[in-house]
Protein backbone atom coordinates (compact mmCIF):
# COMPACT_ATOMS: atom_id res chain seq x y z
CA UNK A 1 0.00 0.00 0.00
CA UNK A 2 1.41 3.39 -1.00
CA UNK A 3 1.72 6.20 1.50
CA UNK A 4 -0.98 8.05 -0.43
CA UNK A 5 -3.32 5.11 0.02
CA UNK A 6 -2.47 4.92 3.72
CA UNK A 7 -3.28 8.60 4.13
CA UNK A 8 -6.64 8.30 2.38
CA UNK A 9 -7.46 5.17 4.34
CA UNK A 10 -6.72 6.97 7.60
CA UNK A 11 -8.90 9.89 6.58
CA UNK A 12 -11.79 7.57 5.74
CA UNK A 13 -11.43 6.08 9.23
CA UNK A 14 -11.36 9.60 10.74
CA UNK A 15 -7.84 9.02 12.03
CA UNK A 16 -6.01 12.30 11.52
CA UNK A 17 -3.11 11.70 13.87
CA UNK A 18 -0.65 10.73 11.12
CA UNK A 19 -1.62 13.32 8.47
CA UNK A 20 1.62 15.28 8.50
CA UNK A 21 3.82 12.21 8.59
CA UNK A 22 1.98 10.35 5.84
CA UNK A 23 1.76 13.36 3.51
CA UNK A 24 5.54 13.90 3.84
CA UNK A 25 6.27 10.24 3.13
CA UNK A 26 3.91 10.28 0.16
CA UNK A 27 5.63 13.32 -1.31
CA UNK A 28 9.03 11.74 -0.80
CA UNK A 29 8.28 8.24 -2.08
CA UNK A 30 5.09 7.93 -4.17
CA UNK A 31 5.00 8.17 -7.95
CA UNK A 32 3.72 11.42 -9.57
CA UNK A 33 0.56 9.81 -10.95
CA UNK A 34 -0.23 8.50 -7.45
CA UNK A 35 0.32 11.95 -5.98
CA UNK A 36 -1.92 13.52 -8.63
CA UNK A 37 -4.71 11.12 -7.70
CA UNK A 38 -4.07 11.82 -4.01
CA UNK A 39 -4.45 15.58 -4.50
CA UNK A 40 -7.71 15.07 -6.37
CA UNK A 41 -9.10 12.84 -3.62
CA UNK A 42 -7.99 15.20 -0.88
CA UNK A 43 -9.77 18.04 -2.66
CA UNK A 44 -12.95 15.94 -2.93
CA UNK A 45 -12.74 15.11 0.79
CA UNK A 46 -12.35 18.80 1.65
CA UNK A 47 -8.74 18.53 2.84
CA UNK A 48 -7.63 21.38 0.59
CA UNK A 49 -4.63 22.37 2.72
CA UNK A 50 -3.12 18.92 2.19
CA UNK A 51 -4.09 19.00 -1.48
CA UNK A 52 -2.27 22.32 -1.89
CA UNK A 53 0.89 20.77 -0.46
CA UNK A 54 0.71 17.97 -3.02
CA UNK A 55 0.09 20.28 -5.97
CA UNK A 56 2.91 22.62 -4.93
CA UNK A 57 5.26 19.65 -4.72
CA UNK A 58 4.16 18.43 -8.16
CA UNK A 59 4.58 21.92 -9.65
CA UNK A 60 8.09 22.11 -8.23
CA UNK A 61 8.97 18.75 -9.78
CA UNK A 62 7.15 19.35 -13.08
CA UNK A 63 7.10 23.12 -13.71
CA UNK A 64 5.90 22.64 -17.30
CA UNK A 65 2.83 20.64 -16.25
CA UNK A 66 0.37 23.54 -16.16
CA UNK A 67 -2.63 21.42 -15.22
CA UNK A 68 -1.32 21.18 -11.65
CA UNK A 69 -1.20 24.99 -11.57
CA UNK A 70 -4.83 25.15 -12.68
CA UNK A 71 -5.92 22.72 -9.97
CA UNK A 72 -3.97 24.63 -7.32
CA UNK A 73 -5.39 27.93 -8.57
CA UNK A 74 -8.93 26.61 -8.28
CA UNK A 75 -8.34 25.70 -4.63
CA UNK A 76 -6.75 29.08 -3.91
CA UNK A 77 -9.70 30.92 -5.47
CA UNK A 78 -12.13 28.89 -3.39
CA UNK A 79 -10.08 29.77 -0.30
CA UNK A 80 -10.33 33.48 -1.09
CA UNK A 81 -6.74 33.81 -2.25
CA UNK A 82 -7.85 35.54 -5.45
CA UNK A 83 -4.58 37.23 -6.40
CA UNK A 84 -2.51 34.07 -6.00
CA UNK A 85 -5.06 31.96 -7.88
CA UNK A 86 -5.46 34.36 -10.78
CA UNK A 87 -1.69 34.80 -11.09
CA UNK A 88 -1.32 31.05 -11.59
CA UNK A 89 -4.12 30.97 -14.16
CA UNK A 90 -2.86 33.92 -16.17
CA UNK A 91 0.61 32.39 -16.26
CA UNK A 92 -0.78 29.45 -18.26
CA UNK A 93 0.10 30.33 -21.84
CA UNK A 94 -2.31 29.91 -24.77
CA UNK A 95 -0.16 27.16 -26.31
CA UNK A 96 -0.36 25.06 -23.13
CA UNK A 97 -2.43 21.87 -23.01
CA UNK A 98 -3.99 23.25 -19.82
CA UNK A 99 -5.04 26.59 -21.32
CA UNK A 100 -8.62 25.46 -21.90
CA UNK A 101 -8.91 24.31 -18.28
CA UNK A 102 -7.48 27.64 -17.15
CA UNK A 103 -10.13 29.52 -19.14
CA UNK A 104 -12.94 27.46 -17.63
CA UNK A 105 -11.73 28.07 -14.07
CA UNK A 106 -11.42 31.79 -14.83
CA UNK A 107 -14.94 31.86 -16.26
CA UNK A 108 -16.33 30.18 -13.16
CA UNK A 109 -14.48 32.63 -10.92
CA UNK A 110 -15.70 35.71 -12.78
CA UNK A 111 -19.27 34.44 -12.93
CA UNK A 112 -19.26 33.74 -9.19
CA UNK A 113 -18.11 37.30 -8.58
CA UNK A 114 -20.76 38.81 -10.82
CA UNK A 115 -18.48 39.75 -13.70
CA UNK A 116 -20.75 38.17 -16.27
CA UNK A 117 -19.31 39.74 -19.42
CA UNK A 118 -15.76 38.80 -18.45
CA UNK A 119 -16.89 35.26 -17.70
CA UNK A 120 -18.62 35.09 -21.07
CA UNK A 121 -15.51 36.22 -22.92
CA UNK A 122 -13.53 33.45 -21.25
CA UNK A 123 -16.12 30.88 -22.28
CA UNK A 124 -16.26 32.16 -25.86
CA UNK A 125 -12.50 31.86 -26.07
CA UNK A 126 -12.76 28.35 -24.67
CA UNK A 127 -15.43 27.45 -27.23
CA UNK A 128 -13.10 28.46 -30.07
CA UNK A 129 -10.56 26.00 -28.71
CA UNK A 130 -13.12 23.24 -28.22
CA UNK A 131 -16.19 23.96 -30.38
CA UNK A 132 -17.85 20.61 -29.69
CA UNK A 133 -17.57 20.72 -25.90
CA UNK A 134 -21.09 20.64 -24.44
CA UNK A 135 -19.95 21.82 -21.01
CA UNK A 136 -18.78 25.10 -22.53
CA UNK A 137 -21.99 25.54 -24.53
CA UNK A 138 -24.03 24.87 -21.41
CA UNK A 139 -21.99 27.38 -19.42
CA UNK A 140 -22.56 30.03 -22.08
CA UNK A 141 -26.27 29.24 -22.27
CA UNK A 142 -26.64 29.55 -18.50
CA UNK A 143 -24.75 32.85 -18.46
CA UNK A 144 -26.98 34.27 -21.18
CA UNK A 145 -30.13 32.94 -19.51
CA UNK A 146 -29.35 34.40 -16.09
CA UNK A 147 -28.35 37.76 -17.60
CA UNK A 148 -31.54 38.01 -19.68
CA UNK A 149 -29.94 37.42 -23.08
CA UNK A 150 -32.51 34.83 -24.06
CA UNK A 151 -32.03 35.20 -27.82
CA UNK A 152 -28.41 34.10 -27.39
CA UNK A 153 -29.20 31.33 -24.93
CA UNK A 154 -31.94 29.74 -27.03
CA UNK A 155 -29.86 28.25 -29.90
CA UNK A 156 -27.38 26.86 -27.37
CA UNK A 157 -30.11 25.12 -25.40
CA UNK A 158 -31.65 23.82 -28.62
CA UNK A 159 -28.32 22.39 -29.73
CA UNK A 160 -27.70 20.74 -26.34
CA UNK A 161 -31.21 19.30 -26.32
CA UNK A 162 -30.56 17.42 -29.56
CA UNK A 163 -28.19 15.19 -27.57
CA UNK A 164 -29.62 15.15 -24.04
CA UNK A 165 -32.59 16.13 -21.89
CA UNK A 166 -30.54 17.15 -18.87
CA UNK A 167 -27.13 18.57 -18.16
CA UNK A 168 -25.95 17.80 -14.66
CA UNK A 169 -28.94 18.63 -12.47
CA UNK A 170 -30.45 21.07 -14.96
CA UNK A 171 -33.48 20.03 -17.01
CA UNK A 172 -32.75 21.26 -20.53
CA UNK A 173 -36.38 20.86 -21.59
CA UNK A 174 -37.36 23.26 -18.83
CA UNK A 175 -34.65 25.70 -19.81
CA UNK A 176 -35.73 25.50 -23.43
CA UNK A 177 -39.39 26.32 -22.92
CA UNK A 178 -38.58 28.80 -20.16
CA UNK A 179 -36.33 30.67 -22.58
CA UNK A 180 -39.06 30.72 -25.22
CA UNK A 181 -41.50 32.02 -22.63
CA UNK A 182 -39.09 34.71 -21.42
CA UNK A 183 -38.91 35.93 -25.02
CA UNK A 184 -42.71 36.10 -25.14
CA UNK A 185 -42.85 33.15 -27.54
CA UNK A 186 -45.46 31.26 -25.52
CA UNK A 187 -46.78 29.30 -28.46
CA UNK A 188 -43.30 28.02 -29.24
CA UNK A 189 -42.78 27.22 -25.58
CA UNK A 190 -46.03 25.25 -25.48
CA UNK A 191 -44.95 23.25 -28.54
CA UNK A 192 -41.75 22.25 -26.74
CA UNK A 193 -43.80 21.15 -23.74
CA UNK A 194 -46.15 19.05 -25.87
CA UNK A 195 -43.33 17.46 -27.84
CA UNK A 196 -41.23 16.70 -24.75
CA UNK A 197 -43.96 16.02 -22.18
CA UNK A 198 -42.35 12.75 -21.10
CA UNK A 199 -39.18 14.62 -20.14
CA UNK A 200 -40.98 17.08 -17.86
CA UNK A 201 -40.54 15.18 -14.64
CA UNK A 202 -39.35 17.45 -11.84
CA UNK A 203 -41.79 19.61 -9.94
CA UNK A 204 -40.38 22.97 -11.03
CA UNK A 205 -40.59 21.96 -14.69
CA UNK A 206 -44.23 20.97 -14.24
CA UNK A 207 -45.00 24.29 -12.57
CA UNK A 208 -43.35 26.23 -15.39
CA UNK A 209 -45.19 24.10 -17.94
CA UNK A 210 -48.48 24.92 -16.22
CA UNK A 211 -47.60 28.61 -16.32
CA UNK A 212 -46.85 28.49 -20.05
CA UNK A 213 -49.98 26.52 -20.88
CA UNK A 214 -52.06 29.03 -18.95
CA UNK A 215 -50.45 31.86 -20.92
CA UNK A 216 -51.44 30.30 -24.27
CA UNK A 217 -54.99 29.59 -23.12
CA UNK A 218 -54.56 25.83 -22.88
CA UNK A 219 -56.34 25.68 -19.54
CA UNK A 220 -56.83 21.91 -19.50
CA UNK A 221 -53.12 21.14 -19.88
CA UNK A 222 -52.33 23.88 -17.38
CA UNK A 223 -54.63 22.18 -14.89
CA UNK A 224 -52.99 18.81 -15.60
CA UNK A 225 -49.47 20.05 -14.86
CA UNK A 226 -50.50 22.13 -11.86
CA UNK A 227 -52.45 19.23 -10.38
CA UNK A 228 -49.34 17.09 -10.73
CA UNK A 229 -47.34 19.75 -8.90
CA UNK A 230 -49.83 19.85 -6.04
CA UNK A 231 -50.13 16.06 -5.88
CA UNK A 232 -46.35 15.85 -5.63
CA UNK A 233 -46.00 18.71 -3.16
CA UNK A 234 -49.23 20.11 -1.66
CA UNK A 235 -47.33 23.00 -0.07
CA UNK A 236 -46.14 24.32 -3.45
CA UNK A 237 -48.13 27.48 -2.80
CA UNK A 238 -47.42 29.30 -6.08
CA UNK A 239 -49.38 26.66 -7.98
CA UNK A 240 -52.75 27.41 -6.39
CA UNK A 241 -53.42 30.89 -7.85
CA UNK A 242 -52.52 29.59 -11.32
CA UNK A 243 -54.77 26.57 -10.88
CA UNK A 244 -57.62 28.79 -9.70
CA UNK A 245 -57.07 31.06 -12.73
CA UNK A 246 -57.20 28.10 -15.12
CA UNK A 247 -60.51 26.98 -13.63
CA UNK A 248 -61.74 30.58 -13.69
CA UNK A 249 -61.05 30.66 -17.43
CA UNK A 250 -63.22 27.55 -17.77
CA UNK A 251 -65.98 29.18 -15.68
CA UNK A 252 -65.74 26.32 -13.20
CA UNK A 253 -66.46 28.34 -10.07
CA UNK A 254 -66.67 25.33 -7.78
CA UNK A 255 -63.10 24.36 -8.66
CA UNK A 256 -61.94 27.97 -8.39
CA UNK A 257 -63.31 28.12 -4.86
CA UNK A 258 -61.88 24.73 -3.97
CA UNK A 259 -58.44 25.67 -5.33
CA UNK A 260 -58.47 28.96 -3.44
CA UNK A 261 -59.45 27.32 -0.17
CA UNK A 262 -56.81 24.61 -0.60
CA UNK A 263 -54.13 27.19 -1.33
CA UNK A 264 -55.11 29.33 1.66
CA UNK A 265 -54.75 26.28 3.90
CA UNK A 266 -51.03 26.35 3.07
CA UNK A 267 -50.55 30.11 2.69
CA UNK A 268 -53.02 32.32 4.49
CA UNK A 269 -51.15 35.40 3.26
CA UNK A 270 -52.10 34.96 -0.41
CA UNK A 271 -54.32 37.97 -1.04
CA UNK A 272 -55.05 36.87 -4.62
CA UNK A 273 -56.65 33.64 -3.43
CA UNK A 274 -59.00 35.50 -1.08
CA UNK A 275 -60.16 37.62 -4.00
CA UNK A 276 -60.53 34.75 -6.46
CA UNK A 277 -62.24 32.51 -3.92
CA UNK A 278 -64.68 35.24 -2.92
CA UNK A 279 -65.51 36.02 -6.54
CA UNK A 280 -66.20 32.35 -7.25
CA UNK A 281 -68.33 32.03 -4.11
CA UNK A 282 -70.37 35.06 -5.13
CA UNK A 283 -70.97 33.56 -8.57
CA UNK A 284 -72.13 30.39 -6.81
CA UNK A 285 -74.59 32.57 -4.83
CA UNK A 286 -72.75 31.75 -1.63
CA UNK A 287 -72.58 35.30 -0.34
CA UNK A 288 -71.77 34.15 3.17
CA UNK A 289 -68.64 32.33 1.99
CA UNK A 290 -67.62 35.28 -0.21
CA UNK A 291 -68.03 37.70 2.68
CA UNK A 292 -66.09 35.43 5.04
CA UNK A 293 -63.16 35.12 2.60
CA UNK A 294 -63.00 38.86 2.00
CA UNK A 295 -63.10 39.66 5.70
CA UNK A 296 -60.29 37.18 6.36
CA UNK A 297 -58.30 38.65 3.50
CA UNK A 298 -58.70 42.18 4.87
CA UNK A 299 -57.66 40.98 8.31
CA UNK A 300 -54.44 39.67 6.77
CA UNK A 301 -53.99 42.66 4.44
CA UNK A 302 -55.96 45.64 5.80
CA UNK A 303 -54.51 47.99 3.17
CA UNK A 304 -55.62 45.89 0.20
CA UNK A 305 -57.97 48.27 -1.61
CA UNK A 306 -59.06 45.65 -4.13
CA UNK A 307 -60.33 43.33 -1.41
CA UNK A 308 -62.08 46.22 0.33
CA UNK A 309 -63.84 47.33 -2.85
CA UNK A 310 -64.79 43.74 -3.60
CA UNK A 311 -66.38 43.45 -0.16
CA UNK A 312 -68.03 46.84 -0.64
CA UNK A 313 -69.59 45.68 -3.92
CA UNK A 314 -70.78 42.53 -2.19
CA UNK A 315 -72.40 44.57 0.59
CA UNK A 316 -74.25 46.64 -2.00
CA UNK A 317 -75.43 43.49 -3.73
CA UNK A 318 -76.69 42.20 -0.39
CA UNK A 319 -78.18 45.61 0.48
CA UNK A 320 -76.01 45.81 3.58
CA UNK A 321 -75.72 49.55 3.29
CA UNK A 322 -74.66 50.32 6.85
CA UNK A 323 -72.02 47.56 6.74
CA UNK A 324 -70.67 49.16 3.59
CA UNK A 325 -70.44 52.57 5.27
CA UNK A 326 -68.74 51.02 8.30
CA UNK A 327 -66.20 49.37 5.99
CA UNK A 328 -64.73 52.78 5.14
CA UNK A 329 -65.37 54.53 8.46
CA UNK A 330 -61.79 54.31 9.71
CA UNK A 331 -60.22 55.60 6.50
CA UNK A 332 -59.31 59.16 5.60
CA UNK A 333 -61.45 60.61 2.86
CA UNK A 334 -58.31 61.47 0.88
CA UNK A 335 -57.32 57.81 0.75
CA UNK A 336 -60.63 56.58 -0.64
CA UNK A 337 -60.84 55.45 -4.25
CA UNK A 338 -63.46 56.98 -6.59
CA UNK A 339 -65.29 53.64 -6.62
CA UNK A 340 -65.51 53.78 -2.82
CA UNK A 341 -67.17 57.20 -3.05
CA UNK A 342 -69.66 55.85 -5.58
CA UNK A 343 -70.48 52.89 -3.37
CA UNK A 344 -70.87 55.13 -0.33
CA UNK A 345 -73.16 57.41 -2.32
CA UNK A 346 -75.43 54.45 -3.09
CA UNK A 347 -75.42 53.37 0.56
CA UNK A 348 -76.27 56.84 1.89
CA UNK A 349 -78.96 57.23 -0.77
CA UNK A 350 -80.63 54.00 0.27
CA UNK A 351 -80.42 55.00 3.94
CA UNK A 352 -82.12 58.32 3.10
CA UNK A 353 -79.06 60.36 4.04
CA UNK A 354 -79.32 62.71 1.08
CA UNK A 355 -76.66 65.27 1.99
CA UNK A 356 -74.01 62.62 2.52
CA UNK A 357 -75.05 60.83 -0.67
CA UNK A 358 -74.79 64.12 -2.58
CA UNK A 359 -71.29 64.72 -1.26
CA UNK A 360 -70.12 61.22 -2.21
CA UNK A 361 -71.60 61.47 -5.72
CA UNK A 362 -69.78 64.73 -6.29
CA UNK A 363 -66.50 63.25 -5.03
CA UNK A 364 -66.87 60.30 -7.42
CA UNK A 365 -67.96 62.44 -10.38
CA UNK A 366 -64.52 63.51 -11.72
CA UNK A 367 -63.52 59.89 -12.22
CA UNK A 368 -66.83 58.60 -13.59
CA UNK A 369 -68.16 61.58 -15.53
CA UNK A 370 -67.97 59.55 -18.74
CA UNK A 371 -69.46 56.41 -17.20
CA UNK A 372 -73.05 56.00 -18.37
CA UNK A 373 -74.11 53.82 -15.42
CA UNK A 374 -72.76 56.29 -12.89
CA UNK A 375 -74.32 59.29 -14.65
CA UNK A 376 -77.72 57.62 -14.83
CA UNK A 377 -77.62 56.76 -11.13
CA UNK A 378 -76.56 60.30 -10.30
CA UNK A 379 -79.35 61.73 -12.48
CA UNK A 380 -82.01 59.74 -10.65
CA UNK A 381 -80.63 60.76 -7.27
CA UNK A 382 -80.33 64.49 -7.96
CA UNK A 383 -83.73 64.50 -9.63
CA UNK A 384 -85.21 63.77 -6.20
CA UNK A 385 -83.20 66.50 -4.49
CA UNK A 386 -84.57 70.03 -4.12
CA UNK A 387 -83.09 72.86 -6.17
CA UNK A 388 -81.16 70.46 -8.41
CA UNK A 389 -82.79 71.04 -11.80
CA UNK A 390 -79.75 72.69 -13.34
CA UNK A 391 -77.33 69.97 -12.30
CA UNK A 392 -79.76 67.29 -13.49
CA UNK A 393 -79.95 68.95 -16.90
CA UNK A 394 -76.18 69.07 -17.15
CA UNK A 395 -75.92 65.43 -16.17
CA UNK A 396 -78.58 64.46 -18.71
CA UNK A 397 -76.75 66.24 -21.53
CA UNK A 398 -73.54 64.48 -20.59
CA UNK A 399 -75.32 61.13 -20.36
CA UNK A 400 -77.17 61.45 -23.68
CA UNK A 401 -73.89 62.26 -25.40
CA UNK A 402 -72.89 58.73 -24.43
CA UNK A 403 -76.28 56.98 -24.64
CA UNK A 404 -78.39 58.98 -27.11
CA UNK A 405 -80.88 56.12 -27.60
CA UNK A 406 -82.06 56.05 -23.96
CA UNK A 407 -85.70 57.10 -24.37
CA UNK A 408 -86.34 57.16 -20.62
CA UNK A 409 -83.70 59.81 -19.97
CA UNK A 410 -84.74 61.69 -23.13
CA UNK A 411 -88.30 61.86 -21.77
CA UNK A 412 -86.97 63.17 -18.46
CA UNK A 413 -85.07 65.87 -20.34
CA UNK A 414 -88.19 66.90 -22.19
CA UNK A 415 -90.18 67.16 -18.97
CA UNK A 416 -87.53 69.32 -17.33
CA UNK A 417 -87.49 71.68 -20.32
Amino acid sequence: MTYSEQLLDAIEKHDFSQDKILIKKALDHDQPEILSSLAENLTDYGFTDLAKEVYRSLIAKFPREDLFKVYLAEILLNDGKDDDGLTLLYNVSPDSNAYLDSLLVQADYYQTNGLIETAKQKLLEALKLSPDEDAIKFGLAELDFTSGKYEEALPLYRDLNTRQDTFGEVNLIQRLFQTEAKMGQYEEASKVIKQQSNAILDIDSKYQAGLVMLAVGNDQDAIKYLDEVIDQSPDYVNAYPLLAKAYENKNDNEQVLRSAQAGLAYNELDETLYSMGAMAAAKLNDSSMAEDLLKKGLKIAPDNTDLRLQLSNLYLHERKYQENIDLFSNLDEESLEPQAHWNLAVSYENLNQGEKAKSEFLLAYPEFQNNADFLKEMIYFFNTEPNSTDIVKQLIDKYLAIEPADDEIQDLKNRLN
